[in-house]
């Protein structure tokens, strides 16, 4: 969105059917949609504005504020608009995806805190879209976390940007606009007198990153003294995303156990392990109510030798030990029910470790070595 460009470059209002590539929305998690859109596309016209200044090499974005007690989230679909003059489909760019955690704002400058996640640097590829509609990215393998940075003016932001890195309609160009651009949810025509309503272009919403200038808000933004909006750019970018909770407590079964006279013990989450709080795993089938928690950091190996291990030789036939052992405690019982427990230190470098537990039940005359193993639980500590 150079100087030289504005004369051309006003913000280009088609009543279009948006089209997507697969349905719009999110299966599971959170949907974040800052534009007034539909949020799930039909075959029916619907007003946008395609901004023909972006050039090759600038970026569009939306920032999104998340509740103060949401959890640390994990972007798992991203959306980009991309559209044509009268509804043209065909036209293709090639994008990055970027995404940034802790975004703030300073007038018109955006400071856009860390950059979490880029396609091209991350991955080695670009984003292939086309016109005209609402084209979608599944990001889920590639654990882009958001909302982990400290609030900043007491609250957490994040944003969602496309680069373009090559806009292939054979017409367009940077001097003179590119018929296939980035398009916001705007349906209004400028008019005399020219101000930016509030209404239609919020600011701390919609960002743009200028040629020479960095990122900018787009409703304060100015090129060569004169602001973009409302002729040059209007409304809302019609960027989307999904998320869902990077860091979930889990509690996971795995492996069997070995029986006692009165069943297999068999560990049952009782609380899950969340920043903050206490965890309980219980212990079933405690013949004389007397036992030990194992608890370590791997499944794979442990001071014994490799898991699972075959605890025949040690005198307890048909039992494996499946988890490593770095900390023993005793059980504390309830008839023929233990309960052990932990308090989780609220610690954001903890979330997403996991550890894994397994008991072990006395009763002297049962085997050689007077007891029996649980089966196994891998745990993952979350919000």
């Amino acid at each position: 969105m150079q100087a030289r460009t504005l004369a051309k470059l006003a913000a280009v209002l088609f009543a279009l059917p948006i089209s997507s590539l697969t349905a719009q929305g999110c299966t599971t998690g959170t949907f974040w949609q800052r534009d007034a859109l539909p949020a799930i596309p039909s075959s029916i016209p619907t007003a946008v504005s395609v901004i023909q200044g972006m050039c090759e090499g600038e970026s569009a974005g939306i920032v999104f504020e998340m509740p103060a007690n949401m959890p640390v989230q994990k972007i798992t679909k991203v959306v980009a608009p991309w559209g044509a003059a009268f509804g043209a489909s065909g036209f293709q760019a090639a994008l990055d995806l970027e995404v940034y955690d802790g975004v703030s704002f300073s007038g018109q400058n955006v400071n856009m805190g860390q950059l979490v996640f880029s396609l091209t640097q991350n991955a080695n590829q670009n984003m292939q879209v086309s016109s005209h509609g609402l084209n979608e990215l599944d990001t889920s393998v590639y654990n882009i976390i958001v909302g982990a940075q400290p609030p900043v003016g007491g609250v957490r932001r994040f944003a969602i940007c496309f680069r373009m890195d090559l806009n292939f309609h054979p017409t367009g160009s940077c001097a003179t606009g590119w018929p296939a651009n980035f398009f916001t949810d705007n349906t209004q025509a400028p008019s005399f007198p020219f101000t930016c309503n509030p209404n239609i272009t919020p600011t701390g919403t919609s960002i743009i990153q200028i040629t020479g200038q960095g990122w900018r808000d787009a409703a304060l933004a100015s090129v060569t003294g004169i602001p973009l909006c409302p002729i040059y750019y209007a409304g809302v970018w019609a960027i989307r995303c999904c998320s869902e909770d990077a860091f979930p407590a889990t509690f996971t079964s795995y492996g069997a156990g070995c029986a006692t006279s009165i069943g297999t013990p068999q560990l049952l989450n009782a609380a899950l392990p969340r920043l903050g709080t206490t965890m309980i795993t219980n212990v079933t089938n405690m013949p004389i109510g007397l036992g030990l928690m194992i608890t370590g950091v791997s499944n794979q190996s442990s001071s014994l030798g490799f898991l699972p291990l075959d605890l025949g030789p040690f005198g307890m036939p048909t039992c494996f030990l499946r988890t490593s052992m770095e900390l023993t405690d005793g059980l504390l019982t309830f008839g023929t029910t233990g309960s052990w427990s932990l308090n989780i230190p609220n610690q954001v470098a903890l979330l997403g470790s996991q550890f894994y537990q397994q008991a072990f039940v006395f009763e002297p005359g049962l085997n050689t070595f007077g007891g029996a193993m649980s089966d196994a639980a891998e745990w993952q500590i979350g919000n």
